[in-house]
């Protein structure tokens, strides 16, 4: 019998928005997919219990812009599909699926690449299959690239 404990997994989402002003709170770029792997390839079994452990989040330029992040959490595609640039919200038909968020800092310069690692996080969900779903929410306003943005999460069964 596997020790599901000790199970972590991790998984990376790109969200691009449109290069243009987003007011804060808007979604940067469509939902997206955390595909769930453990280091040999499986998915977390349907339905886990999960620790977020970290997240991290690289942007590909070197154009630092000032706001913090957050990554709000699905179990399944966010049934409001809200579009890129537009305000996030959590409607009626959102609400069983919802999970929560995570806060992301500022991301730090380091050259051509902007980048920001959120450690110790210790958020708890629960997986409806064996993926988490995700929009990625600028806090401030801010002008965007559409260059990639890319958010890892690892995780933990517990």
């Amino acid at each position: 019998m596997a020790n599901y404990t000790s199970q972590l997994f991790s998984a990376s989402a790109t969200f691009t928005p449109a290069a243009t002003s987003h007011a804060g709170g808007d979604c940067f770029g469509a939902a997206q997919e955390f595909k769930l792997l453990d280091r040999f390839g499986a998915p977390p079994a349907a339905g886990s219990h999960l620790k977020i452990t970290s997240v991290t989040f690289t942007q590909a330029t070197g154009t630092n812009v000032t706001s913090v992040w957050r990554l709000h959490l699905y179990n399944v595609t966010p049934p409001s599909a809200i579009a890129d640039d537009a305000a996030f919200d959590v409607p009626t038909g959102d609400r069983a699926s919802y999970l929560g968020y995570v806060d992301i800092s500022q991301l730090v310069d380091m050259g051509a690449t902007l980048y920001i690692d959120m450690p110790n996080l210790g958020k708890q969900i629960k997986l409806l299959g064996t993926s988490v779903f995700g929009y990625l929410v600028n806090v401030t306003t801010l002008t965007a690239e559409a260059v990639a943005h890319t958010v890892t999460i690892q995780c933990q069964a517990l």
